[in-house]
């Protein structure tokens, strides 16, 4: 399927890197799967505006970023819009429905992961992000540890083949990675302990259409 007249609608967050949050997620996926896109930006004291006429224009009835319009129509919720784009892609989606399946788990440990970090994505209390770093972070790197484990031949979650979940879990890491940079170097207890999440995360940023980009941002850190 061809794409056309895509454009990526996200927030800019101030103190935060321009990769934090979801629409670096989509962000990336567009990227990886050579898709041409606008991406575009908005203040917090734009969005109320912006918000209405989306919703009266778009039609969109419950309006929340990233917003991708893409083919003459408009999508937002992250993991639903790479679902579709995987289906009209004909790639990153599982090949069976237990395939499929394993990525709805890997959605949900997301969400409920997500859940634990989302409050304190502007939190500048370092009490509690070691608190966080401890109880919440550790516990779903078990959990990704475990789903990326039980395939032995690749580093994804399909094994040789990234799929959608594999982009959610990779830019949630990379969110709790910059807001934990006080607390620890999460990528080095990753690569300690966590040795099939370690292999994923060397194998995403290995990605060609993806890994100048991603040694850029490294670089301007």
């Amino acid at each position: 399927m061809t794409f056309t007249n895509a454009k990526l609608h996200y927030f800019i967050f101030q103190n935060k890197p321009a990769t934090a949050g979801f629409g670096e997620i989509l962000n990336l996926f567009l990227k990886d799967a050579g898709i041409e896109f606008e991406y575009v930006r908005y203040t917090w004291e734009e969005w109320p505006t912006i918000k209405d006429d989306l919703a009266v224009a778009k039609g969109l009835g419950h309006v929340t970023m990233p917003i991708l319009e893409i083919n003459g129509k408009v999508f937002n919720k992250t993991a639903p819009t790479l679902r579709y784009l995987s289906k009209q892609l004909g790639k990153y989606h599982g090949a069976s429905a237990e395939e499929d399946h394993h990525l709805d788990v890997a959605s949900d440990i997301f969400r409920d992961h997500l859940g634990t970090f989302g409050p304190l994505f502007r939190c500048t209390d370092e009490e509690k992000l070691r608190e966080h770093f401890e109880k919440d972070t550790k516990k779903y790197l078990a959990a990704y540890e475990t789903l990326y484990a039980e395939k032995d031949n690749g580093p994804y979650l399909l094994g040789e083949n990234v799929s959608y979940a594999d982009f959610l879990v990779y830019h949630l890491i990379d969110d709790e990675s910059f807001a934990l940079r006080d607390q620890c170097d999460l990528i080095h207890v990753i690569q300690q302990d966590y040795k099939h999440v370690a292999a994923f995360i060397q194998a995403f940023n290995e990605r060609p259409n993806l890994s100048a980009y991603l040694s850029s941002l490294k670089s301007a850190q």
